[in-house]
């Protein structure tokens, strides 16, 4: 037979035979295991902070300080009543009845009353007292007070303290003139001693608040302020100094038996140094 024709004749059964013997597939394979997470990414740095704001200002005011120094050698300063006004109001008048609130602050170093009656004043700007006594030959903090910008072309300055080794003996201001001042500058004043006129100058351990009369065992608040005006002058006037009990008993010298103070507690003047800044 042929070759050819013998393929021809092979091809149906070799068909046949492929169909009917086909192999099965083979199984899936297994799963494989997850895959393991990955790393957590590193943090962003921190942004950068922010700058602080700009510190808030006193708007239109002006700022001024004081400062008080105690010139004495033995004069404790009670606490000062300082005061910025307009022209018109007075903590006293050379030559003028003091006062209550001056009364209160000469005899007894309380400055509340010269404040309530600053308070009570149109011409009232700023009022302060400074934080407790300015020992002798000191110089006390700086006081802050604020008045309006409108304020400052007609500005005036009071201050008032006791000497408190006295009867009613005070020294400072009335009215001082401190207008127009320029932010920075400083004026200076200095202030001789009053005396308010209302009290006796006996110098005795009982009629005197200050330390020489507890020493003496009196002083303090019994030793204060007495509404009954012994002083028969009664305005006020230029002070001349206490006399003390040195020579007291030498009739040709000066010297008061009474009274409980020394040649310590003597002054010159000026007693006290005012200096006011202007600092907005």
């Amino acid at each position: 037979m042929n070759m050819n024709k013998l393929t021809l004749a092979l091809l149906p059964l070799v068909a046949v035979l492929a169909t009917g013997c086909g192999g099965d597939d083979g199984d899936n394979g297994a799963t494989g295991p997850a895959g393991v997470a990955g790393v957590n990414g590193t943090n962003g740095t921190d942004g950068v902070d922010g700058t602080n704001g700009s510190d808030g200002i006193n708007g239109n005011l002006a700022v001024f300080t004081v400062q008080l120094t105690n010139l004495t050698y033995a004069q404790p300063f009670s606490p000062a009543a300082i005061v910025l006004h307009e022209p018109g109001f007075n903590t006293f008048i050379d030559g003028e009845s003091a006062s209550l609130g001056l009364e209160q602050l000469a005899e007894a170093g309380d400055p509340s009353g010269v404040m309530s009656e600053a308070l009570a004043a149109t011409q009232y700007l700023d009022a302060v007292t400074t934080d407790g006594a300015t020992p002798p030959k000191s110089i006390g903090g700086a006081t802050t007070l604020l008045v309006p910008l409108l304020d400052v072309d007609d500005l005036r300055l009071s201050l008032t303290t006791m000497l408190v080794n006295t009867n009613d003996a005070f020294t400072g201001l009335n009215a001082a003139d401190i207008s127009n001042m320029d932010v920075g500058q400083s004026i200076s004043f200095m202030a001789p001693s009053w005396d308010a006129g209302t009290e006796a100058n006996t110098e005795t351990a009982d009629t005197i608040p200050g330390p020489a009369a507890g020493a003496a065992g009196g002083g303090g608040a019994s030793a204060g302020f007495s509404a009954v005006r012994d002083d028969l002058f009664d305005l006020v006037h230029f002070h001349q100094g206490v006399v003390t009990n040195e020579n007291a008993t030498d009739a040709s010298k000066e010297g008061l038996s009474s009274s409980i103070l020394t040649e310590a507690d003597r002054w010159d003047n000026p007693t006290a140094r005012i200096v006011v800044t202007r600092t907005r």
